[in-house]
């Protein structure tokens, strides 16, 4: 029933969303509000509709941080120095970009195995369905937690302190481009040779993995790199077009 009315009303899908997760995540709404029951809930909603905002944070919560599990970025960055020659430029995709600090870690892994050639004919496209999130990742401002795997060299060559926080250099901000996006309902992006789509997966339910990765799969040329949360595999149906690599990385070349 709640499902159903933000659908209807805001056009936010989370009908295939794992309800589980989802279930959590509402429960937060209902305590706030005292509500006792969905229909008081939807009251709430008829009567507060900020509260739909309220509703959609607290349903697309999220965790990021810079160079979130570095072995991950590590390998990455190894992989794109041997695979792409460093005078070409990549075409890059970070679906469900959050707050960006995803996105501009890897316009600094394409900064570090790219020539000034290679990178003048780069971009990393960043999409999220969450327009605040977004708006928040342009700024391209961030505390010190979220630099906490980041070395001093990186961090002195990417960034720079203002008033006790961390602005991402203006030449790392150039390579990416953010855009609000509903990757259950809008086109994907074509021609992409890396693909960051991490931990989106783990709150779908397995029909709407394999409606989502069909995008994906069309979005990856051949050869290009896609990159999962690590607690996130292939949909079975899509497994034999991908070669793993690395060792439990969740990091896959699209086969030819």
């Amino acid at each position: 029933m709640l499902l159903e009315k933000i659908y209807s009303e805001r056009g936010w899908d989370f009908r295939n969303y794992k309800r589980a997760s989802l279930k959590r995540r509402i429960q937060k709404r209902f305590a706030a509000l005292n509500a006792g029951s969905c229909k008081d809930y939807c009251r709430s909603l008829d009567t507060d509709p900020a509260e739909y905002d309220r509703l959609f944070s607290t349903l697309t919560i999220k965790v990021s941080e810079f160079f979130r599990e570095p072995e991950v970025f590590d390998f990455l960055s190894r992989t794109v120095a041997e695979r792409f020659k460093r005078d070409e430029g990549i075409k890059a995709w970070c679906c469900g970009c959050a707050f960006g600090e995803e996105a501009y870690s890897l316009a600094i892994v394409l900064s570090e195995c790219l020539s000034a050639e290679g990178l003048k004919n780069s971009r990393v496209f960043a999409t999220d369905i969450d327009s605040d999130a977004l708006d928040t990742a342009r700024k391209a401002v961030y505390r010190g937690e979220s630099l906490r795997n980041v070395t001093q060299e990186v961090q002195e060559n990417y960034f720079f302190k203002v008033d006790g926080m961390h602005k991402v250099k203006y030449n790392i901000r150039n390579l990416v481009k953010f855009g609000t996006q509903d990757i259950v309902k809008s086109p994907s992006i074509s021609k992409v040779q890396v693909l960051f789509c991490r931990n989106l997966f783990i709150y779908f339910n397995k029909f709407l993995q394999e409606k989502v990765f069909e995008k994906l799969d069309y979005s990856l040329v051949p050869g290009g790199l896609l990159v999962l949360g690590k607690a996130e595999v292939l949909p079975p149906r899509f497994a034999s077009g991908y070669t793993p690599l690395g060792e439990r990385l969740s990091v896959y070349e699209k086969k030819a």
